[in-house]
């Protein structure tokens, strides 16, 4: 099912292009979505993936949403513009937002030593607690291990995640070094819950949520199952085809959540683009301000070849929730989300106005960097 939304007749579609120190728009055809539905059901099949769907902003605007496949292979329910997805690590921005916001408040501070508070977090090294910081935490550089040297076991509540960080050893001072740390995330929620006194769910529900309209939205595995209109995750084995992944191998997620437990639907996360691509508001209501949207924005700390091969020559860094890289003279902004049975990919070039998000409920990571990689070229270059 799609969801086309134009600035004039129904159809046309204004596509954004980027090149070197400029930025042009042109009116193009109908056949624009017939490309992009060609790139999404050509990757669907060699992939595996049973249902998807795709949002695309161009030009300031949302211009299409369409569903793919099926949501659910034995009811054969077909995904809609409204089915929920796990979106994992892009709820990481989510929660770097909550964060921007309350700085905004003044209620945190970005470079405040994060004992400020916290006051009762150990660390191994006592120096660090002095000296590390909520901008570090959010951008990976807090020095604390990447996400393979924590145990694999997660505690079942944050405070039981906190307290992880007593045993773990500093693997670089802070600042220095990026390391993927999701349990750094949930401590970055963990201050939001002391500061505001309410839980990471309430608050994102009633700070980012309301305002972007994702009334549907939620946290974690067993929220997910409940929802009528929602993707059921699936595995591709190469004998028994495509298998359901049970729920219950998805419940880290509820302690984990900030880290990469939200679920949304492809409309709601077109919203959430957009704002990316604006100024901090949407329909009337501001939900950042622009200079602090900036500063999400804004790259923090090298990713090196020792994170991922080759990332330097993209200029590849790691911002407050996003990953930055540089594309045709432009910066995109971009996350993946990759949990059992469900992948998804947003990338936003704020410059340009323009924006990509694909979520699925499959197992291939192939299938949404492709996605992103074949939209971005063909409607950004």
């Amino acid at each position: 099912m799609a969801k086309v939304m134009t600035p004039g007749v129904c159809g046309r579609l204004i596509a954004a292009c980027i090149a070197v120190g400029a930025l042009t728009s042109r009116a193009a055809s109908a056949a624009d979505f017939a490309a992009a539905d060609a790139v999404m059901v050509g990757l669907m099949s060699s992939d595996h993936i049973p249902g998807a769907a795709l949002a695309l902003i161009l030009d300031g605007r949302i211009v299409l949403e369409k569903g793919y496949g099926f949501r659910d292979l034995t009811t054969h329910a077909p995904v809609t513009t409204a089915t929920l997805f796990n979106i994992g690590s892009i709820s990481k921005s989510f929660t770097a937002l909550g964060i921007a916001q309350l700085a905004d408040r003044r209620q945190v501070a970005l470079d405040a030593p994060v004992a400020r508070y916290i006051p009762d977090l150990r660390l191994s090294d006592p120096n660090a607690v002095r000296t590390m910081t909520l901008r570090q935490l959010l951008s990976h550089s807090s020095g604390m291990p990447a996400d393979a040297q924590w145990p694999d076991l997660v505690p079942s509540t944050r405070e039981g995640i906190a307290g992880e960080f007593a045993s773990m050893p500093i693997a670089a001072p802070p600042g220095t070094r990026f390391q993927y740390c999701t349990r750094c995330i949930v401590l970055a929620a963990c201050i939001l819950e002391h500061v505001t006194g309410e839980s990471w769910e309430a608050y994102t529900r009633e700070e980012i949520f309301v305002p972007l309209e994702m009334t549907t939205a939620s946290f974690g595995p067993y929220a997910l199952a409940k929802a009528p209109d929602r993707a059921r995750p699936y595995r591709h084995d190469a004998v028994f085809g495509d298998v359901p992944v049970a729920w219950d191998r998805l419940r880290y997620l509820d302690p984990l959540a900030p880290g990469g437990g939200i679920n949304a639907s492809i409309d709601q996360m077109a919203r959430y683009a957009l704002l990316q691509v604006g100024t901090g508001t949407i329909a009337g209501h501001r939900l950042v301000s622009a200079p602090m949207l900036a500063e999400l924005h804004r790259p923090e700390i090298a990713v090196g070849d020792d994170w991922t091969p080759g990332a330097t020559r993209e200029n590849m860094h790691y911002a407050l929730g996003w990953f930055t890289a540089d594309r045709h003279g432009a910066r995109v902004l971009f996350h993946f989300g990759s949990n059992p049975g469900f992948r998804a990919v947003i990338a936003v070039i704020p410059s340009a106005k323009a924006g990509v998000v694909v979520l699925a409920n499959g197992d291939s990571d192939h299938f949404t960097s492709a996605a992103m990689r074949t939209l971005i070229e063909r409607y950004f270059r």
